[in-house]
């Protein structure tokens, strides 16, 4: 029987997939703006729509656990990241590497932890759909950062070398929720909840195995 704590991460996953592509559309205007090869920008679009997919495949999940059909309700401010001072190229090098060398980096494994034990048909599809596109898109920011590095190799190594402990840091808080007061059930690990542990052991292997390799290639680790 679907839970309350399972409809409410279906709900939260809504939230973030729709926020995602807000902040991928972004991505495609600030390169464009900056003037970067423009099979990036139209990667971001295409990232964008397919954050909108999951967005409405996630809800769909959630209508199949009783959350109801009614859209779910977004804050605009989740949606708008403020400019920086530093101009565009700042924008550009803080929303690539934070939410895609980085959080879509550290998506790949999680969707695939999530998968591993889910059952519930529905849920197992939508994350077999999320689970393929988030490799593409973890790519996108590690080419992103390349063509950022290749445009002003040490004004980009600055910005990324002074901001990446405090990206990390919040990565590391995300995926270190407090233990459950109670255990997820079987019908929840069915719709691809985890357990704090698991977020960790997601986390914590790929910074060290994945993330931590891609920085120290590009002499940012």
């Amino acid at each position: 029987m679907p839970t309350p704590r399972a409809r409410a991460e279906w709900a939260a996953r809504v939230h973030a997939e729709y926020r995602s592509a807000a902040h991928s559309a972004r991505l495609a205007h600030l390169c464009i703006a900056c003037g970067l090869d423009e099979d990036l920008a139209r990667r971001a679009l295409q990232v964008a729509g397919e954050e909108l997919d999951h967005a409405r495949l996630s809800h769909q999940v959630l209508v199949a656990l009783g959350g109801g059909d009614e859209p779910q309700a977004i804050d605009a401010g989740e949606l708008l990241l403020p400019p920086s001072p530093d101009g565009p190229l700042a924008d550009l090098v803080d929303l690539a590497v934070r939410g895609f060398c980085l959080g879509e980096t550290f998506a790949v494994p999680l969707f695939a932890a999530m998968r591993t034990e889910a059952r519930h048909p529905r849920a197992r599809d939508v994350l077999d759909r999320i689970l393929a596109d988030e490799a593409r898109h973890r790519q996108l920011g590690w080419d992103l950062l390349d063509a950022l590095l290749a445009l002003d190799p040490d004004g980009v190594r600055r910005r990324v070398q002074d901001k990446l402990p405090g990206w990390l840091d919040a990565f590391r808080q995300a995926y270190r929720p407090a233990d459950e007061a109670v255990p997820l059930s079987d019908e929840e690990r069915a719709v691809g909840l985890l357990p704090a542990a698991a977020y960790r052991q997601a986390h914590d292997r790929c910074r060290a195995e994945d993330i931590g390799a891609r920085l120290r290639a590009r002499g940012l680790g």
